[in-house]
């Protein structure tokens, strides 16, 4: 048995087949041995293969204001991050 692959490549590849949900459904198919599984299996794999992982838009975000102001250390991603959830909580309001 192979193992499974990681969630957004689930999520993608149900996506994909027209599933509303995600993960679960991802990993149980996956998971079967019948022809339905073979394929979402199948399709899992070149997902993986050929495609990249999709990037956090808070970390996007991040790195566009580091860039600006001339930051370019990576130790700055955690504190900026944390600064857009801060405002997208409400803090400051």
């Amino acid at each position: 048995m192979t193992d499974t692959p990681p969630d957004w490549v689930l999520i993608e590849a149900a996506k994909r087949v027209g599933w509303g949900c995600g993960v679960l459904l991802g990993a149980n198919t996956y998971s079967n041995s019948d022809t339905k599984g073979r394929i979402f299996r199948a399709l899992c794999d070149m997902i993986q293969k050929y495609e990249q992982p999709p990037v956090d838009r808070k970390l996007l975000c991040a790195r566009e204001a580091r860039r600006q102001y001339g930051y370019y250390s990576s130790a700055y991603d955690e504190v900026s991050i944390r600064a857009i959830e801060l405002w997208e909580e409400g803090f400051g309001k």
